[in-house]
């Protein structure tokens, strides 16, 4: 199982993925222009505001689940990370050779002072590229001594320059490990790290300026304390310091680029305060659907148990442009589906089947009609050799499905509509379990939830440690990967154990913004069983 797939799957829980990837401290891949990353340093996936980087991970395991699941090998992992000693012993060594005191002062000036770190995902999806920018005083010094050591040390070079203020600004590059290169500039009491060269620099020879990258970093750099915060309006935070540890979190990187199709959910954020984490949501009332955030019509079709389930308040207009190119493939145009179709709808995963086979559910209008169009649908979207095979639903509507050869194997998607819902999974077993729920033949997710309306995510440990499990062995065969598999049994299956000892939650959203965008407080809440 990749580190990426894990990660998103621990992220449902709470803020694991946040942290645990946002403090992937001082790592790039290999160095490429800024247009070959596709990064656009204005805007930023995710944004940490706290009063110290290094005291984050402690202060993550405060939280009794990630203490359980991460236990104390997860600080000593970022404490001692290679890229870290490897950052660190250069800086040593540069500060001896050098006659200099600030090899270990010039670390401690980025993790253990209030810190801005905003991060991007790299080209596979990961929070992989980073901006630090901290305020400090005592920096002309530094400053002074690391253009005299940039003349003359092969580890540190003078990369380019910026205009901050009317002030031309050197940038350093320092090579710190095997392609391992960070940037740093530093102007009056500002200092701003970047993890990759390309983040500022392009072209052939790695010195072409990206104009919104540079204009990015001279304003994380003024001297004026409003123009210090140029992220802070796409997440709507308050200019303020906030008490603790802050992470905020784009949908569209947690949805994977789904985000337009839900665009009144914009992002969330992960509060440390006092001793406690507290989580939010940004929405934007002003684009939810018609209906509002009402999931009451959801929960009582989906199956009990799920690994993990969120609600969200889908545009449905989004969709039309994907109806329209689909209709070019099908007998008649299936446009009209996007305006049946309306209400917020739900992806799930449960521990019985893959990562990579959600059930996905929604509600049409009623009466709305139009099954046929549904398998025309069904039939241009999911291609095989193999004809659809087409059944009635007990209770009135259909399921169409076909089995696919896919690179994970044999696949059977199905897509049912019924009554009001319509159903879709590429593990048909799962549309079935939702058929069933609906026909009072399995217990419902619902069941349990004293206000379903505004529960928009569920999850259970356990059938979330099933899942993570299922998707460990099915890449670590035991025959074929015995250290590797060997390595999961001992240290993976015990997390895991720990993971199944705690209760189904469920993430309640209480109230909707009245108007405009605005954040609103994500509560978590024990399921009774």
């Amino acid at each position: 199982m990749n580190k990426k797939v894990l990660v998103r799957s621990l992220a449902g829980i709470g803020l694991v993925a946040a942290l645990v990837i946002a403090y992937r401290a001082f790592g790039w891949g290999h160095m490429g222009p800024v247009n070959s990353l596709k990064l656009d340093l204005s805007k930023p996936d995710a944004l940490i505001r706290t009063p110290s980087l290094s005291t984050l991970p402690r202060d993550l395991l405060t939280v009794p689940l990630a203490r359980d699941v991460l236990r104390e090998e997860f600080l000593f992992y970022y404490e001692q990370s290679e890229d870290r000693l490897g950052l660190n012993g250069s800086l040593r060594r540069i500060a001896y050779e050098h006659e200099l005191n600030w090899g270990d002062q010039l670390l401690r000036m980025v993790l253990d002072q209030p810190a801005e770190v905003a991060l991007w995902r790299d080209a596979d999806g990961s929070l992989k590229h980073y901006a630090i920018a901290v305020s400090r005083n005592q920096l002309t010094r530094l400053l002074e001594e690391a253009g005299k050591i940039a003349l003359k040390d092969t580890q540190m070079t003078v990369a380019g320059s910026l205009r901050v203020d009317g002030d031309k600004v050197p940038v350093y590059a320092l090579n710190y490990a095997y392609q391992r290169t960070l940037l740093f500039a530093a102007h009056g009491q500002r200092l701003v790290v970047l993890s990759h060269p390309g983040m500022l620099y392009g072209g052939k020879e790695g010195r072409d300026g990206d104009d919104t990258a540079e204009k990015t970093v001279a304003s994380l750099l003024a001297g004026d304390a409003g123009k210090q915060q140029p992220f802070h309006p796409q997440f709507h935070l308050d200019p303020k310091a906030p008490d603790g540890h802050s992470i905020a979190v784009k949908a569209d990187f947690l949805s994977f680029g789904y985000q337009p199709f839900f665009g009144a959910l914009e992002a969330l954020r992960f509060d440390f305060s006092k001793g406690a984490w507290q989580s939010g949501v940004l929405l934007n009332a002003d684009k939810l659907p018609k209906g509002g955030y009402d999931n009451s019509a959801l929960w009582p079709s989906l199956p009990n148990a799920p690994a993990a389930c969120f609600a969200v308040p889908v545009d449905w207009a989004a969709l039309q442009p994907v109806l329209k190119l689909m209709s070019g493939k099908t007998p008649e145009s299936v446009t009209p589906l996007g305006e049946q179709l309306q209400g917020p709808a739900a992806a799930c995963w449960y521990g019985q089947s893959r990562l990579h086979t959600p059930v996905f559910i929604a509600t049409r209008q009623p009466q709305a009609g139009g099954d046929a169009l549904y398998g025309s649908l069904f039939g241009s979207a999911i291609g095989g050799k193999d004809a659809v095979r087409q059944t009635s639903v007990q209770g009135g509507g259909a399921r169409w499905e076909r089995t696919v050869a896919t690179g994970l194997g044999e696949a059977k998607p199905a897509l049912a509509v019924a009554g009001n819902a319509v159903i879709f999974s590429a593990d048909s077993k799962l549309v079935d379990q939702v058929l069933a729920v609906r026909r009072k033949q399995a217990p419902a997710a619902g069941d349990l939830l004293p206000d379903a309306a505004h529960t928009v995510g569920l999850i259970a440990p356990a059938a979330l440690a099933q899942l993570i499990q299922r998707e460990a062995f099915a890449t670590l065969p035991a025959s074929s990967e015995p250290v590797l598999r060997g390595a999961a049994d001992a240290h993976l299956i015990p997390r895991l154990d720990a993971l199944k000892k705690y209760p189904p939650y469920r993430m309640v959203l209480k109230r909707l913004p009245a108007k405009g965008t605005g954040w609103e407080e994500l509560e978590w809440q024990a399921v009774q069983r």
